[in-house]
């Protein structure tokens, strides 16, 4: 009797654990999922007379912000791209008479939702529109008033968000905190995501009523008209529309890399900041083929995407029989069809597509349009300073940046409940994290500051690149949650230093520890120093306030790197970085041997042809020949579901 009693509430105590944790998982995802939080600078405001401005436009109207700032959202710099007019070069914004009150934020570019988007929804949604072409505009007060008489206009910072190209949001952070410390006009601009973004295609490209409208590229086209809005009007808002500094993640700092090499964004900006950007740039061949054509394209390359199209809308019963018909019908006709869908059904149309396997996927960006970007590779492209658009560039990434995209692949880490995670297999999941992270440091800032240096060693002119790596992981770590291990410093977790603003975490629960608050706010203070210092004098030197560890330009030899970290780790400190092409082929071979071949040839592949970073580093011979019975039996493609 007495044993079944303790069984009895055993039972009851296992049973009412799974109830609570249950009920717990339900709530937090509903943090987990839904973006709840909206940040003070986003709610509502009384416009204020103080913040009357004219631009070419109209005249515009804002609030008063947080920080001593004045700020703007929503203004329209083009006009939206929706219709006749989707897939065509953005067209100026059309005029208006009465005053446009700058208030709420405007919806952001049409994409699946994720917790990027900032907005509410949850998984397999579309959320967002297709007019989505603002700007919002935060500026300290004490230059923002009478602007346009102002003697001394500040620094420019342009945030260009990221999210793959895929999901994002201008709004999704608030620059009230770094333009009140620094001084400086803060600027975000939204921009055509997805395959509304970009979107290579005869039927586009033959039907254009301009050679931009034949581009590719519509989401970096949209970038370059925000900056030409830029260069416009900053000024009547308290902007030195002479002094420009482009700041992205991820995908936006691989747009960044864009606009530095794009001859149609000359003279619209003068530095830049790219945190764990890339140099990956497509051809034309691999952005618009079927994958298994013998040129193979994209798994959602846009006849991947059409494909799939006219199979949800009936036109075709299966790929084959839709192959057939893209390749019948007229430019015409197909770019109608395509212009009267809803914008949500194309994103669908990708979604549904059986090839791809996660809501947010790669897809063909960064074109090679010969319009936008050159037709040469970017690496190519750096090899001569008149080639790109010479600018001072802060180039970083994370230490641990692989384990924020590895945290959420099933293979690697198990979510109880959707919130509580569990690595695995700890000593793989710490190999592949290190090999995936040195990755992006190799290819995304070691050898592009390499390139940008040795062009510039004829010019007559200080050094003026500038690299760092992010350590700090002083994340939430106990039995329930031990992100510092699953998360540590992964991709993206700097971007929230950068802006002052702990509210979105990765959109992660539970992601800071109380404890760290104080660490979190003096690397973050110092962090913003250096990029307000960089914005003003195009140098991080020891930061605006001129207290902080000096801030070498990088060079092939001594300390070159800044490793951006808290006291207990160490503290913001020169270092000396190296780590080559040949370096991280090495480091694959050496970390591989517990591989089976297969493995070995997939993690090569993933590195060097399949990666976010760059497929210029690519190597045939070498993978033909890879030790240690080389991989000529597993043809390069088996491992595109990687990407």
């Amino acid at each position: 009797m007495v044993k079944s009693k303790w069984a009895f509430t055993i039972l009851i105590l296992i049973f009412g654990t799974v109830i609570i944790v249950w009920v717990y998982g339900i709530f937090d995802r509903q943090i987990y999922d839904i973006r709840q939080y909206t940040p003070p600078s986003f709610i509502p405001q009384k416009a204020d007379p103080a913040t009357l401005r004219a631009t070419e436009s109209g005249p515009v109207i804002g609030f008063n912000g947080l920080k001593g700032t004045h700020v703007w959202l929503g203004i329209p710099y083009a006009t939206p791209p929706k219709g006749v007019l989707r897939w065509l070069a953005p067209r100026p914004s059309e005029r208006w008479e009465e005053t446009l009150e700058a208030l709420y934020p405007e919806s952001p570019c049409t994409q699946p939702w994720s917790r990027l988007s900032g907005v509410d929804g949850s998984e397999g949604m579309v959320v967002g529109d297709e007019d989505c072409l603002y700007l919002n505009i935060w500026a300290p007060r004490s230059a923002a008033v009478n602007s346009a008489q102002t003697e001394e206009q500040l620094p420019v910072v342009v945030w260009i968000h990221g999210g793959g190209n895929v999901v994002g949001s201008a709004t999704h952070l608030s620059g009230h905190k770094l333009a009140g410390t620094q001084q400086v006009v803060f600027v975000s601009i939204g921009y055509r995501l997805g395959h509304l973004g970009n979107f290579s295609h005869r039927a586009l490209r033959n039907t254009g009523e301009t050679r931009l409208d034949a581009s590719a590229n519509f989401g970096l086209l949209d970038i370059i008209s925000g900056l030409s809005w830029i260069k416009k009007n900053i000024a009547n808002f308290g902007g030195d529309n002479g002094n420009i500094t482009l700041f992205g993640e991820s995908s936006g700092g691989r747009n960044i890399m864009a606009m530095i090499a794009s001859p149609l964004a000359e003279g619209l900006f003068h530095k830049a900041i790219i945190q764990s950007g890339s140099m990956r740039t497509e051809s034309i061949a691999r952005a618009e083929n079927f994958s298994d054509d013998t040129v193979d394209g994209y798994f959602s390359s846009s006849n991947e995407l059409i494909a799939q199209l006219f199979q949800d809308l009936g036109i075709a019963s299966n790929r084959k029989e839709a192959k057939r018909d893209i390749q019948s019908i007229n430019d015409e006709n197909l770019a109608g069809i395509l212009r009267n869908q809803e914008a949500s059904q194309i994103v669908l149309s990708d979604l549904h597509n059986p090839f791809v396997t996660k809501g947010v996927h790669q897809i063909p960006q960064l074109i090679r349009d010969e319009i936008i970007l050159p037709r040469v590779s970017i690496p190519s492209l750096l090899a001569f300073p008149t080639n790109y658009n010479n600018v001072p560039i802060i180039l970083g990434s994370n230490r641990d940046n692989a384990k924020s995209q590895m945290a959420f692949e099933k293979e690697n880490v198990y979510w109880y409940a959707n919130i509580f995670p569990r690595i695995r297999d700890r000593a793989k999941y710490s190999r592949n994290a290190i090999i995936r992270s040195a990755q992006t440091h190799a290819l995304a800032v070691e050898k592009p500051a390499e390139l940008f240096t040795k062009s510039r060693l004829d010019v007559d002119a200080p050094m003026n690149v500038f690299t760092y790596r992010f350590d700090w992981d002083e994340l939430q770590s106990n039995s329930a949650w031990n992100l510092a291990e699953v998360i540590g410093a992964g991709q993206g977790v700097e971007v929230e230093f950068v802006f002052g603003e702990f509210i979105s975490g990765l959109s992660i629960p539970n992601l800071y520890d109380p404890s760290s608050k104080y660490s979190r706010d003096v690397l973050s203070e110092l962090i913003m120093n250096y990029w307000g210092n960089f914005a003003y004098s195009g140098s991080p030197n020891e930061g605006r306030n001129m207290n902080q560890p000096h801030w070498k330009a990088w060079s092939p030899n001594g300390e070159n790197t800044m490793l951006l970290d808290s006291e207990d780790g160490g503290g913001a400190r020169m270092y000396e970085r190296r780590l080559k092409i040949e370096d991280l082929t090495n480091s694959i071979l050496l970390f591989s041997k517990e591989l089976t071949q297969y493995q070995r040839c997939q993690q090569y592949a993933r590195a060097f042809l399949f990666s976010f970073q760059s497929s210029d580093f690519w190597d045939e011979e070498y993978y033909d020949r890879i030790p240690f019975q080389g991989c000529k039996t597993y043809r390069k493609q088996l491992f595109k579901n990687l990407f």
